[in-house]
């Protein structure tokens, strides 16, 4: 009867081997486990934080071109009342941003990563949600090449507001703002 739990002790430990012990001296690749030499500068600390994003501002109804040469455009912005559709989808007012990136380097660019935010002139900030008619920006642009994006963002109340919308298409590169009022 004890046959069946030895075999499996006997599986899950097979190919564990001890850690080695480091007055065995080298391991077989020539290095020893106790070569590490601590820093001699143990107050030096490494980055804290991020470099600082380069941004460009424009108005709302006008294209930013980058200096990656990629050209962002607002497309389109409406407001509108999203109703949930399913159990936990928020519901309320909202802004639909529509926008597109233009790749006119010389180098396929890639929009998977691009992170696009609002918030109003008084501090609000337009939370992102799913529902609605959200379609993000994706893939690979080779060089010449657009892609759309449409984004939305729950903010109440939506008229008359002024907004900044940032566009960071791929992380690290350069940030379109775009500034103005909706209706």
């Amino acid at each position: 009867m004890l046959v069946a739990p030895l075999v499996a002790l006997a599986l899950m430990t097979a190919g564990c081997t001890a850690a080695p012990d480091a007055s065995e001296g080298p391991t077989p690749e020539g290095t020893s486990t106790t070569d590490w030499t601590p820093p001699a500068d143990t107050e030096t600390e490494g980055p804290t934080e991020s470099a600082a994003l380069i941004e460009e501002n424009g108005a709302l109804d006008a294209p930013i071109t980058l200096s990656t040469d990629v050209v962002v455009t607002i497309d389109k912005i409406s407001t509108t009342t999203i109703k949930p559709e399913t159990p936990g989808e928020y519901a309320g007012s909202a802004v639909i941003v529509t926008l597109s990136v233009v790749n006119d380097s010389q180098r396929a660019q890639s929009v998977d990563s691009a992170v696009i935010s609002l918030v109003t002139d008084d501090g609000d900030i337009g939370v992102a949600t799913t529902a609605g008619p959200n379609e993000p920006l994706q893939g690979e642009l080779a060089a010449g090449a657009k892609a759309t994006g449409t984004y939305v963002f729950m903010l109440d109340p939506t008229e008359g507001r002024s907004v900044k919308i940032s566009v960071n298409y791929a992380a690290g590169e350069p940030v379109a703002t775009f500034a103005g009022r909706l209706s």
